[in-house]
């Protein structure tokens, strides 16, 4: 895959919502909620139960597929026979949904069908593997070769399998709708690296191999993690708190995450509005913690300025940089956050110095500074200013073991390897990232 555009708030600002895990977390649908055929088969949603059979059949099964694998239930055959096998899954599901379980599949479990099968959701129970499906979709057994503008029932297979075969919280589900776009050969290409297959793009003999094997199964792609480096940490803003949810900062530690980067302030007049509470929320869970600024070269000279709001408003929650937990301060430094990947217009390197001197000046510490190789030998003359800075690099690409560092610096200290990270306790994905170094070296970064 190509590199992706670093925009940290951005990314994050349209990242999908993820619901809370267990029964008490998930309200069905509504009953009047329209009816959506989300296996590509049919909408028409009647009332079904053991013995019912024909396409509204092969739906609710497909859907019961797509709805039970997140809690690691092997996918039942979707093959429009509503037999003893269908009524059991459908029983899993209502007690996961939170309905009465009675196998049948009325109005209520057709809307919770629709809302699970179309964005993931756990149960609070996990499922167990067992025997591999040969039809988990419906739509054909054919397996032609596919590439990007067709339009066929094939296609629908191989949209419904891939929603299937790739970890739902981390790829979101392509719409089945039979039109091999430029998001259906994207997904293609996601899968193909997972199964470390030519990534063409193109659905052909091994790709529908690999496809096929991992729909049917209680088995996921899922983004790579990066090799030698098992210390993880996050990044958050006001994104991973849809409709004003809290962080279980608690949840997120038990995980195994060891270290956050917290959204501060951004430019001369944001701060995050959940600066204090996770800041503090997790340094007291036990992880390592860094608040973050955001630079916007918006108008000439204002890196200091922008460094006096960030001191003020870290301050205010506590932070001093020196207490055991606090790691450095990071200067956040990329493209325009408005979408339209330009650099920044009045950014500098001598502005961003500025910030740079001032924050390390109130705290008595070498900020780290989030960035690109890419961004800064676009933007900044490819400068060496910065290289006796820590790094935090951004780069999502599957295809590297170590992000490049910039000219004039040697190594780096986190990478942000997805935008797709999900952690318990939180109701949104974030970016995830590993550190470079022992847990021995991350307590001495973080005065611990």
């Amino acid at each position: 895959m190509g590199t992706r555009t670093l925009l940290r708030g951005l990314t994050l600002a349209v990242a999908a919502v993820l619901p809370l895990c267990g029964p008490a977390a998930v309200q069905a649908a509504p009953a009047t909620a329209a009816a959506v055929a989300v296996c590509g088969h049919t909408s028409a949603q009647p009332t079904l139960q053991q013995g019912s059979t024909g396409d509204a059949t092969v739906e609710a099964q497909c859907e019961l597929d797509l709805a039970t694998k997140p809690s690691r239930y092997t996918p039942i055959a979707a093959d429009g026979s509503f037999g003893s096998g269908t009524q059991t899954r459908v029983k899993e599901f209502q007690r996961c949904a939170g309905l009465s379980a009675d196998g049948v599949i009325g109005p209520q479990t057709w809307a919770a069908l629709n809302s699970w099968a179309a964005q993931p959701h756990t149960c609070a129970t996990q499922g167990t593997a067992g025997t591999a499906q040969a039809t988990v979709c419906g739509h054909t057994d054919a397996r032609p070769t596919l590439k990007k503008g067709a339009k066929s029932e094939e296609v629908k297979e191989v949209q419904c399998r891939l929603n299937l075969a790739m970890e739902p919280f981390h790829y979101p589900p392509l719409t089945v709708d039979g039109d091999f776009g430029g998001g259906t050969e994207d997904r293609v290409i996601e899968l193909q690296h997972c199964a470390n297959l030519s990534a063409d793009g193109t659905v052909g003999p091994n790709t529908w191999a690999k496809l096929v094997d991992w729909s049917s199964r209680n088995a996921y792609c899922t983004p790579p993690h990066p090799a030698g480096h098992p210390i993880d940490g996050l990044d958050t803003a006001k994104y991973q708190h849809p409709g004003g949810a809290p962080i279980d900062w608690k949840a997120v530690r038990a995980s195994g995450a060891e270290f956050a980067t917290v959204k501060a302030t951004r430019g001369m007049n944001v701060t995050d509005e959940y600066l204090a509470t996770d800041l503090e929320g997790a340094r007291a869970a036990g992880l390592a913690v860094a608040p973050y600024h955001f630079y916007t070269g918006t108008a000439a000279d204002t890196g200091a300025a922008q460094a006096d709001r960030f001191i003020a408003a870290v301050r205010a929650t506590g932070y001093t940089g020196k207490r055991a937990g606090d790691l450095p301060p990071i200067f956040d430094l990329e493209r325009m956050d408005d979408g339209s990947g330009r650099c920044p217009t009045y950014g500098t390197v001598a502005d961003a110095k500025a910030w740079l001197d001032r924050v390390e000046s109130a705290f008595g510490r070498v900020p780290m500074i989030y960035t690109q190789k890419s961004f800064l030998d676009d933007c900044m003359g490819s400068t060496t200013a910065f290289a006796r800075y820590p790094l935090q690099l951004a780069d999502y690409r599957q295809s590297i073991t170590q992000p490049p560092v910039p000219n004039g610096s040697t190594t780096w200290t986190m990478w942000q390897y997805t935008d797709a990270a999900i952690f318990p306790g939180l109701r949104a994905p974030a970016t995830g990232d590993v550190f470079n170094g022992t847990r021995a070296d991350l307590d001495k970064l973080a005065n611990r």
